[in-house]
């Protein structure tokens, strides 16, 4: 697929896998970021996701609609939670597995992949804008949750500057009734408004801002910001 994402996916997957191979069994068996999920949970979800998204990429070299997820959110959920306390090395192992075989799969791709179609438990999505570019956000923001030296600071500025414009999209409905926000990023020198009624006004680095829209941090730097519905 000659598409920038596929480097762009595997620059991020390296620094992934740099990371899951410093862990040993108790780092696995800690708290992730995320509510009641281990660092274990947050890797076998990352294998599961490169899985999925590669069985959407071999379906359709078939001209078939793959589905990423067979069984749907159930069967997915089942998957997270079965990878609870999993051995470091056994996660490790699984999550190179996984990532190498999306890796070949996204090389072999056609470009009419990008356009082709499968079925995600969100829905039916394209493979290009839906499930690459996803995988992409995938890894670097649950690289973040993972809390084990890779912070929101180490986000690349350019792929937070896309995905602010993506999260924009549906901040009006995540924002409390009558709350608007004025979003500033002195680093980036931009602005982005959402929501209607009273106006308030977060400055704040890039990846500050897309950090608090993620729910990776309550506010952005000392300011009080209004409490967001979950991100995706």
């Amino acid at each position: 697929m000659e598409n920038p994402y596929v480097e762009r996916v595997a620059r991020a997957t390296d620094k992934l896998l740099a990371t899951a191979g410093r862990l040993d069994d108790v780092g696995a068996a800690g708290p992730s970021l995320l509510p009641d999920w281990d660092r274990s949970m947050v890797l076998t979800h990352l294998a599961a996701n490169a899985d999925g998204t590669r069985r959407a990429l071999e379906a359709a070299a078939k001209g078939e609609v793959g589905e990423v997820y067979p069984g749907g959110r159930p069967a997915r959920d089942a998957e997270i939670e079965a990878g609870r306390a999993r051995p470091a090395r056994e996660l490790e192992e699984r999550l190179r597995a996984a990532c190498d075989q999306l890796a070949a799969a996204l090389e072999n791709a056609s470009d009419a992949a990008w356009e082709a179609k499968a079925v995600h438990p969100s829905g039916e999505v394209r493979i290009g804008p839906g499930l690459v570019v996803g995988r992409l956000r995938e890894v670097e923001v649950h690289h973040v949750d993972l809390d084990y030296g890779y912070e929101t600071r180490d986000w690349p500025f350019g792929w937070v500057l896309e995905e602010m414009d993506r999260a924009m999209i549906d901040l009006p409905s995540r924002l409390p009734p009558d709350v608007a926000v004025v979003l500033t990023a002195g680093d980036a020198g931009q602005h982005w408004v959402a929501g209607s009624g009273d106006g308030v006004e977060i400055m704040g680095t890039t990846n500050d801002l897309f950090a608090w829209l993620t729910g990776r941090a309550p506010c952005v730097g000392e300011q009080e910001c209004p409490p967001l519905k979950p991100w995706r």
